[in-house]
């Protein structure tokens, strides 16, 4: 018997600056969704005068416990976001279980720009985190984080506004929390005096998020659960204080596709 597939997505608008969105599924299969007759609840319609940020976790395009990556489906849950830029964890490039470049995949079925982070090497590939656009970055950068598996965080900047994803470390508390100050150092450094907001999204992989990430930034996502299995939240999308650059939140909701 088929399982009903659960997209779960945080919707944020940002007047002047953003929308943002952010989902997570690891459980389910999205194969066999019908996407044309199951979408419900909140209006995901765009607002006139913002952006719309999203972040979810793919999960390899796949259900949990298959290797079946479904790429015109997951590419359809994306362009039911409707994002400007949506950060993307779990990603496979050509290895041995999903032999496909699979942000390729996604970017040629959305019309999006794909920007790719590998975090690892993983059988015979690479392993990571990425985003679509609907325009190319200005610039990008990444660095290393800690973790049991090595993480990453990958930032973006754009003409209005600066845009990171991350996949925080699972199984330590402190090495979230160490991640957290290895990027607050980074944006200090480099994003302190910008008159541009900057926006951190992704897979936290905590229903807490650490003192240091509180002091540096606002959780501006909401506060609805983005893992149906557990009915937790693990997905943010948080905005950075130190530059105090000017944004406002015009609608943030939980859609379930």
């Amino acid at each position: 018997m088929k399982t009903r597939y659960m997209f779960i997505a945080h919707i944020l608008l940002l007047c002047g600056a953003l929308c943002t969105a952010g989902c997570e599924s690891l459980e389910g299969d999205n194969s066999d969704f019908d996407f044309e007759s199951n979408t419900k609840a909140e209006d995901p319609s765009r607002l006139p005068d913002t952006y719309r940020l999203a972040t979810y976790n793919t999960h390899r395009c796949s259900p949990a416990k298959t290797n079946n990556a479904n790429y015109d489906n997951t590419a359809k849950a994306i362009s039911l976001i409707d994002a400007d830029v949506i950060a993307l964890q779990e990603l496979d490039r050509n290895t041995r279980v999903f032999p496909a470049d699979q942000i390729a995949e996604l970017a040629t079925r959305t019309g999006l720009h794909p920007v790719f982070c590998k975090t690892i090497n993983y059988s015979g590939g690479e392993y990571g985190i990425g985003m679509l656009c609907r325009e190319a970055p200005l610039k990008i950068d990444s660095e290393e984080l800690p973790g049991v598996e090595t993480r990453r965080f990958l930032v973006a900047e754009f003409k209005n506004y600066i845009y990171i994803c991350t996949h925080l470390c699972v199984s330590s508390e402190d090495n979230r929390s160490w991640s957290f100050d290895i990027i607050n150092e980074y944006v200090d450094k480099n994003y302190g005096k910008s008159g541009k907001p900057v926006f951190i999204a992704g897979d936290m992989n905590t229903t807490v998020l650490p003192n240091n990430a509180l002091t540096h930034w606002s959780v501006i996502s909401a506060s609805t659960p983005t893992f149906p299995s557990k009915s937790t939240r693990i997905d943010y999308i948080l905005a950075y204080k130190g530059n105090s650059a000017p944004y406002s939140v015009a609608r943030t909701f939980v859609p379930v596709f």
